[in-house]
């Protein structure tokens, strides 16, 4: 017998199936709190985002719709709970989450990348201060690309932007680190974020 789908789990919670509601909380919770914490160094704020999407999705799942892309679907509807609760408690009069004025930190981790101490250190300084110089607009394209693994049309989903916007935004970002890295640590940070070593 073959093993769920998504779409089986998404039906079955629908109908008030607990099980399947505690599926997709599971399979969801770690990699939203880990895209939270890009945006806020606020670990309760983003709990509380990750719990109130899944408490609205529960109390509306009677007329919810069935998305072609569920992982696309969650992570937007949260990146939408996050910027707004951010905005309420910056006490903002208007709420623009189109901006490219929010935040959204990257580091890497190389603990794990096969590189002597000393250098890996060196690296590291200068792989962050790159990064950290990008927008947050390209930084959160940069970790929606590599490490969530999700194409232009899905990182287009997510930020509510065109497919467009979101293939030039990975182009500056890109354009922008091969100028200012080393050819050396631009092919290594090209290989540790295929390798999912963005923290």
């Amino acid at each position: 017998m073959p093993e769920p789908t998504e779409q089986h789990y998404w039906q079955s919670f629908k109908t008030g199936n607990s099980e399947s509601f505690e599926y997709l909380y599971k399979s969801y919770a770690s990699g939203l709190y880990n895209y939270g914490s890009k945006f806020s160094k606020d670990n309760d704020l983003i709990k509380e985002c990750i719990q109130d999407l899944f408490v609205g999705l529960w109390t509306r799942r009677s007329t919810l719709g069935n998305p072609d892309h569920l992982k696309n679907y969650l992570y937007k509807s949260f990146r939408h709970l996050v910027f707004k609760k951010t905005f309420q408690l910056q006490n903002f009069e208007v709420y623009e989450e189109d901006s490219d004025t929010y935040s959204f930190q990257v580091s890497l981790n190389m603990e794990e990348a096969i590189i002597d101490g000393e250098q890996r250190n060196k690296v590291t300084e200068q792989l962050n201060l790159a990064l950290a110089r990008l927008t947050a607009r390209q930084r959160e394209a940069v970790f929606l690309r590599f490490y969530e693994q999700l194409s232009y049309e899905e990182i287009a989903e997510v930020m509510d932007i065109s497919v467009k916007a979101s293939y030039k935004i990975m182009a500056r970002a890109l354009g922008f680190l091969k100028e200012n890295l080393s050819k050396e640590d631009f092919l290594l940070l090209s290989l540790l974020i295929h390798l999912k070593l963005l923290s």
